[in-house]
């Protein structure tokens, strides 16, 4: 299936043998962009244990029926979940954590306001874009399900109901990164801080130590805002997921 085209629909909506699909985004996508035509096969998901292949019977700009070829289970999901905390950047590099982080397996996303954020609040439009990326992120990818993308907090409301977790850091680390793997349970949620561009304040250092996060460092080059996230992610991955050929 590595050829097909592969979408989320709402969750649930591959019960039935038939599927009606009224999602505005999806059918443009499909009659506008793709240009779809009845008689074509593509691959459908919402977020359950099982896949569809699809055929499409009708498709307009308003609707679309499609009728279940077959039925697979679905997969593309890490064994671990991974949850990003990431600081607000400006421009598209915050878009580019969404979509890497995606690709890479993210649990869900977590936006931050920090001391040291230089972006304005983030509006409803500017979070329905980011749905997307994520959703179309998750498409390409293989993924089976969508991550979660919760609203944005500061760094103090995230770390409320922490029970742990790595918090990356570059100047007062305690514990490399490759040693901080070495102590994480894969069997919990795993939960990752990333700061802003201009680095964590002294206060919201304090705050995660206060909150006995284990304070790590991706080595002596100083990243991006927009890189550090994903290369801790992909290191997270590599370690705990089944990154070898006979998973595949």
């Amino acid at each position: 299936m590595k050829n097909t085209y592969r979408f989320f629909v709402a969750p649930g909506a591959l019960a039935a043998e038939l599927i009606e699909v009224s999602d505005s985004d999806l059918l443009h996508q499909w009659h506008s962009v793709l240009r779809l035509r009845p008689g074509q096969q593509i691959a459908l998901l919402d977020g359950g244990p099982e896949g569809v292949i699809a055929e499409l019977v009708s498709l307009s700009k308003r609707a679309a029926s499609l009728q279940v070829v077959s039925r697979y289970p679905a997969g593309g999901e890490p064994r671990i979940q991974v949850w990003l905390y990431v600081a607000l950047a400006r421009g598209e590099r915050f878009e580019w954590v969404l979509q890497k982080g995606t690709e890479l397996g993210a649990h869900g996303f977590v936006p931050l306001y920090t001391e040291h954020t230089l972006t304005d609040r983030v509006s409803t439009a500017k979070t329905e874009r980011w749905q997307r990326i994520i959703r179309e992120a998750a498409e390409q990818s293989g993924r089976s399900q969508l991550p979660q993308l919760l609203p944005p907090q500061t760094l103090a409301q995230s770390l409320q109901q922490s029970s742990g977790g790595l918090f990356l850091s570059e100047g007062q680390a305690t514990v490399a990164l490759k040693q901080a793997l070495q102590q994480l349970d894969p069997a919990q949620p795993l939960k990752l801080w990333s700061g802003p561009e201009g680095g964590w304040s002294s206060a919201e250092m304090a705050q995660a130590q206060q909150a006995q996060l284990t304070l790590t460092t991706l080595g002596p080059r100083i990243l991006r805002a927009e890189t550090a996230p994903v290369a801790a992610l992909a290191a997270l991955m590599y370690a705990y997921d089944e990154w070898q050929l006979d998973s595949l």
